[in-house]
């Protein structure tokens, strides 16, 4: 390409990214887009809180565009719907409200018309917006910054080079210097910046993937749970009876048997309440029916009592119990059926018609049971007097549906998807930081093959100042081949950093397997002389391993 063809081309590029930062540029910059980050309900389904709408101004709005106006009722930026136009101005309301806005904003007082919607949007912004974060932010930048800039580390290393220059010509020089690399950092703290980069961007890759998965999920979720209306019945009788051995006091009380030729004008009374959470609304009526039944299964309904109103959730309703006519009832059904005598059974039964809400839900309780006597000639008996026969409840369930914060399920605990978003993203950020630091710190270096090959595995490198290689020397063909050969011994790489050139050697029985990498000229001359070889004993030890297991060693 041409260099008139370079310059065309720059500065399409420069005019199409000029003119797409104006587009989106914020009003509050200059620019002409408006961004609302959406709160509340009122634009459900499409909106949800925490979304990002951008909006443009245009030349017209009409009805059905979705516009952002500042409400001087509510002093906020408002982003609603326009359902009509009057004399005063545009007619606005969420189109999940059930009510027109109080506002009538003007055509020079709406802010911009949807352009687009960003899920999550607000939220994310409002998160990165955070002092924490931007402080976290602006240090992963400035190492990534230094990571990538200057990546072999010259102005830096120099900068040291020269600086450990003045402090070797007062200390003396330096016995292993070819153990540090010319930016300052030992090899073996390079090779753990590898090691930490490496880790730290299989973390940041995981962190990534989840909160592109978290901000993806509604912030809010819709559970299902049921409630229980209950009813009860608190039943209880009474009559008037002959004073003597039998009713000492001339009346009949709950839990006593009937005796029929004893007792007159017997009542049954039932008072029904209705009990649930957040209950509301409740209406209906309740009264009592009396109900005959033979041993065969022939049942009928004896009589009814009069109707009463719920009132504050509670009714109290009351029937007359005619045994006779009751006995009278069941003989009837015997005789036309030809069955044998027997008793039966005579039930007061609460018949209700009750309403309301629950949790705004509507509901329709079931009457509980009735109240069991056995019947027969000589008495009406209670078939059970314990606290469930003279209260019996029934429970009616209620499907509730409820709009919250979306849960997650970690490991047995319920972690609220706004932790979890905070804490995925302090992970990618912390990871990143942490990638960005040892990438630096690992590259900052002469970047060649050795250089290279000295920090990706450092573990296992052994700087000598000399070596005697073997009878059989055998020269691979690069330096991965050398530590394959290494690994297969389990035994160290050794490392001698010549004026001329670096050596890598694995030492065997009765070869030596070498790897040489020469040293480029503009680089020869900033590394310091190599001290002399010096005469060993049969074993030494040199940066905290044996080494004369490999032959003359100093």
């Amino acid at each position: 390409m041409t260099s008139p063809s370079k310059v065309a081309s720059t500065s399409a590029l420069a005019a199409l990214v000029l003119v797409t930062v104006w587009l989106f540029l914020p009003t509050t910059l200059g620019g002409s887009m408006t961004y609302v980050a959406t709160h509340g309900t009122s634009m459900e389904p499409d909106f949800h809180a925490g979304d990002l709408a951008l909006l443009s101004p245009a030349d017209g709005y009409d009805v059905g565009d979705v516009v952002a106006y500042r409400s001087e009722t509510l002093d906020t930026v408002v982003m609603h719907r326009i359902v009509s136009v009057d004399a005063a101005g545009f007619v606005t309301q969420g189109d999940n409200n059930d009510w027109l806005d109080e506002d009538r904003p003007a055509e020079e007082e709406i802010l911009g018309r949807l352009f687009v919607r960003i899920p999550h949007g607000g939220q994310v912004i409002g998160a990165v917006s955070s002092p924490g974060v931007l402080f976290s932010l602006a240090g992963g930048m400035l190492v990534l910054l230094g990571g990538l800039h200057d990546p072999r580390g010259r102005r830096t290393a120099g900068w040291l080079r020269r600086r450990r220059a003045g402090a070797r010509s007062a200390r003396g020089p330096a016995r292993h210097a070819h153990a540090r690399t010319r930016s300052g950092f030992a090899t073996s703290t390079r090779g753990r910046a590898r090691q930490v980069a490496v880790g730290a961007a299989g973390i940041a890759l995981v962190a990534a993937v989840a909160c592109g998965v978290l901000l993806a999920l509604p912030p809010t979720a819709t559970e299902t749970r049921t409630v229980d209306v209950t009813q009860r019945s608190d039943f209880s009788y009474s009559g008037t009876a002959e004073t003597g051995t039998t009713y000492p006091t001339g009346a009949v009380e709950t839990g006593d048997t009937v005796w029929n030729r004893l007792v007159e004008d017997l009542t049954v009374t039932a008072a029904t309440s209705v009990s649930g959470p957040d209950l509301a609304g409740v209406t209906g009526t309740v009264r009592l029916d009396v109900l005959v039944a033979a041993q065969d299964g022939w049942s009928a309904v004896l009589s009814s009592g009069p109707v009463a109103a719920f009132e504050g959730g509670t009714a109290s309703a009351a029937v007359a119990v005619d045994t006779d006519a009751a006995l009278d009832l069941l003989r009837r059904h015997q005789e036309e059926t030809g069955s044998s005598g027997g008793g039966g059974t005579l039930t007061v039964t609460p018949v209700s018609e009750t309403t309301g809400t629950v949790h705004g839900r509507p509901f329709t309780a079931t009457p509980p049971a009735g109240l069991v006597f056995a019947l027969d000639d000589a008495a009406l008996r209670p078939l059970g007097t314990e606290a469930a026969d003279l209260s019996p409840s029934t429970a009616t369930p209620v499907e509730i549906e409820e709009v919250g914060p979306r849960s997650l399920q970690l490991l047995g605990l319920s972690v609220p998807i706004g932790t979890a978003r905070k804490t995925a993203g302090a992970a990618l950020l912390l990871s990143l930081v942490a990638l960005g630091a040892g990438a630096w710190v690992s590259r900052t270096g002469r970047g060649d093959v050795s250089d290279r090959f000295l920090v990706r595995h450092a573990d296992r490198i052994l700087p000598v100042t000399s070596f005697q290689p073997g009878a059989t020397v055998i020269d691979v063909s690069d330096a991965e081949s050398l530590h394959r050969v290494a690994e297969r011994f389990d035994t160290v790489v050794l490392h001698h950093a010549g004026e001329e050139e670096d050596t890598f050697a694995v030492r065997d029985v009765d070869a030596t397997y070498r790897f040489v990498v020469p040293v480029a000229g503009d680089r020869r001359r900033g590394r310091p002389p190599v001290p002399a070889a010096q005469p060993a004993e049969s074993t030494t030890v040199v940066d905290g391993r044996l080494r004369g297991l490999w032959g003359q060693v100093a």
